[in-house]
């Protein structure tokens, strides 16, 4: 498997729009620009190597003889999967040898104690733990380029309907709908670079392209961003 080098510039710092006098080329890329966005921070949100948001929900610990679930006294508080860490925060010493037993059977290592705050090692995720992370990121770039397709034709729609009221001349709807056409064909490359770099920043060495196409896309794009640090469209 094919290891590349990791960039470290965020989806802000890298996307630039240009300027556009025609509102609705204006308006179709500040909606495609928003679906960048909204991919990128789902994936930053949604996708983890190893999930354990939900593994206190599933035990039950007993209360005056009454069943509660031991996410009532403790919580994730805060999941760094990339540093390897993860903190719990628990509200009732009594209930610490179960947390403590949900921790081991989760491969989570104690490493501190401390004014109710466990600090924990995460388990060294495996490549099934990895191969479903960056599956996950292909759906969310899945929708996401189905987002763009959507805008682009609405965009058209609107064109003309417009044409169709006499807002605007027949030219200029054909002159604004090929540039929708353009500016999306752009998005969508630059979608998925962000994809690309998302899959590489988990998958580490275990890195790899679906093909020599989009191997030489991505490349291509990696190159552009480095030297002029910035994607303009």
């Amino acid at each position: 498997m094919e290891q590349v080098e990791e960039t470290s510039t965020t989806i802000s710092e890298v996307l630039q729009l240009k300027e556009e006098q025609n509102s609705y080329i204006a308006s179709a890329k500040e909606r495609m620009s928003d679906v960048i966005s909204n991919f990128s921070a789902a994936v930053e949100t949604s996708v983890t190597l190893s999930d354990f948001s939900q593994i206190f929900k599933t035990v039950n610990v007993w209360v005056r003889l009454r069943p509660r679930k031991l996410s009532q006294y403790a919580e994730i508080i805060q999941e760094r999967s990339g540093e390897g860490r993860l903190s719990v925060r628990y509200s009732d010493e009594d209930f610490l040898p179960n947390i403590k037993d949900t921790l081991k059977e989760n491969r989570l290592k104690v490493i501190s104690i401390d004014h109710n705050i466990i600090d924990c090692k995460t388990p060294k995720p495996s490549d099934q733990d990895i191969d479903i992370a960056v599956q996950k990121i292909k759906v969310l770039g899945s929708t996401a380029r189905n987002s763009l397709a959507q805008v682009k034709a609405d965009s058209i729609q609107r064109l003309q309907a417009a044409l169709k009221n006499e807002y605007v001349e027949a030219r200029d709807v054909k002159q604004a709908a090929d540039e929708i056409e353009n500016i999306e064909q752009k998005f969508a490359i630059f979608l998925l670079y962000v994809r690309l770099e998302a899959e590489k920043k988990l998958a580490g060495k275990f890195f790899k392209y679906e093909s020599d196409e989009i191997k030489n896309i991505h490349l291509s794009m990696v190159r552009r961003v480095r030297k002029d640090g910035r994607v303009e469209i």
